[in-house]
């Protein structure tokens, strides 16, 4: 299985001024930034022929999706600069579109009449076609500063290729305005099931739920499903063989092999950063501990051992501390951990601390990108339900995410630190509890929306970082 970019790229010099300006107009770690308004018209057409006027729709269509999606956008509706596009049009009929160079007049682009449409971003694109192939030229222009911030040349696209070149564009386009990666090349992965009385499996699917595959397909249950961090594979626990051991999947290959089988649980794969170990929750006796092992094979080390259970190991991005569950105190709360790393696969624990007093009980904790956030799951008594929660990593500044929707848990970061990927039961807007489903939000809670995947139910997601090609 592969998911590379297959496209040819070249990048272009659009001149040194714009390589020494990295502006960072949305500040997506505060959470009162403000959406940028952005216009996306359809792209001009060098040629003729149905399929090229298609994309040059298409184009603009599919980038707004993605903007939208991303949740520090507005895009403005093209009825609003209809006026503007005729006037672009007629400026360059009869001669060859001129998208390159600094000199933004000769493009036809009049930049204070976009401005007085509250216009702050402008993307415009020229594409054509030649023995069969696609060159799309495309350039974002930040009206604020009058600034040419983005401009790429992207050559012999195949049609099937156009949606790819979309999002890597985005993905771009989101890193000039963010100064963080984008999230559009990136993976879900997740249980689902497809029947009511069938068994739980493991699904990839892209990072809004679209291009689905399962991976599993075996007549026992399926769990805890995890990225490496490189992304060429995935952990997750099977019954297959009648005990819940550990399994690698590699993309690439789609090959499958067994990496911890002890006796009683191998559970919660947690992959180091560099991908060197997988923390995992073992039992010995019926007491579930904090293991790690390399994703080679080998022995297990034990990490956290203690009174009550010890589950949900997460390896901050930094690889400073490690998050986990632990009972030791009778109601499983969040724990962190202070580790010292004697080299890449050999680690110990040098003190820990309890995070969280509140909450029934708290489980599945997940570190944002930059190791400065955790988000989990905690029982309220009161609303009978899980909700996510998110909080400093000294358990400090603790901030509720959701509120009578059903339960809500499993959270997971998107790759740039803005969304979260999590299941929820709920039904429709109510608190009423059916099938788990995937949703998103934003980090502030904000625009809660679900994932359609096209199971029964799913649960369980983890977000991957991007997976661009070589």
């Amino acid at each position: 299985m592969k998911y590379l970019f297959l496209t040819v790229i070249i990048f272009l010099n659009i001149g040194s001024k714009l390589s020494a300006y990295t502006p960072l107009v949305v500040d997506i770690d505060n959470p009162n930034f403000r959406k940028l308004t952005v216009a996306l018209p359809k792209f001009f057409v060098d040629g003729s022929g149905k399929e090229l006027k298609d994309l040059a729709k298409k184009g603009p269509e599919e980038l707004s999706r993605l903007l939208v999606f991303s949740g520090l956008f507005n895009v403005m509706s093209d009825s609003a600069y209809s006026d503007l596009i005729v006037k672009m049009e007629k400026k360059s009929k009869g001669k060859q579109i001129k998208l390159l160079g600094d000199d933004l007049g000769k493009t036809g682009i009049d930049i204070q009449q976009w401005k007085a449409l509250s216009v702050e971003s402008l993307t415009y694109a020229k594409i054509s076609k030649e023995s069969g192939e696609y060159t799309l030229e495309i350039r974002t222009i930040d009206l604020n500063r009058n600034k040419l911030i983005l401009g790429k040349k992207y050559t012999k696209v195949k049609f099937s290729e156009f949606q790819l070149v979309m999002r890597r564009y985005a993905d771009l386009l989101l890193e000039a305005y963010t100064g963080k990666s984008g999230i559009f090349n990136s993976k879900l992965v997740f249980v689902g099931k497809r029947k009511s009385k069938g068994f739980k499996q493991i699904f990839i699917s892209d990072f809004d739920g679209s291009n689905m595959i399962q991976v599993t397909n075996d007549k026992s249950p399926h769990l805890s499903p995890a990225w490496s961090d490189d992304g060429r594979f995935i952990s997750f626990t099977s019954y297959r063989d009648g005990n819940p051991d550990l399994y690698v999947y590699e993309l690439a290959t789609a090959k499958i092999r067994k990496l911890a089988s002890y006796k009683g649980l191998n559970s919660g794969g947690n992959w180091s950063p560099g991908d060197q170990l997988i923390a995992f929750t073992g039992s010995v006796a019926g007491n579930a501990e904090i293991y790690y092992i390399s994703p080679k094979g080998g022995k297990r080390v034990a990490l956290i051992k203690g009174r009550g259970l010890d589950v949900d190991p997460a390896f901050s991005p930094n690889k400073k501390w490690m998050a986990y569950v632990s009972g030791r105190f009778g109601n499983p709360h969040i724990f962190l951990a202070s580790l010292n790393w004697k080299s890449d696969t050999s680690v110990s624990v040098t003190k820990d601390q309890r995070l969280t007093y509140a909450g029934w009980y708290n489980a599945t904790p997940a570190w944002s990108p930059n190791s400065d956030k955790i988000a989990f799951a905690g029982y309220d008594r009161e609303t009978d339900r899980f909700d996510l929660f998110m909080m400093n990593p000294d358990g400090k500044k603790l901030e509720r995410l959701t509120l009578r929707t059903g339960d809500n848990e499993s959270p997971s970061w998107s790759p740039n630190g803005q969304m979260l990927v999590f299941h929820s039961s709920r039904v429709g807007k109510s608190n009423k509890k059916g099938s788990p489903h995937l949703y998103i939000m934003n980090r502030d809670g904000s625009a809660q929306r679900r994932l359609h995947v096209g199971l029964r139910e799913a649960q369980t997601p983890k977000w991957s970082k991007p997976l661009l090609s070589d």
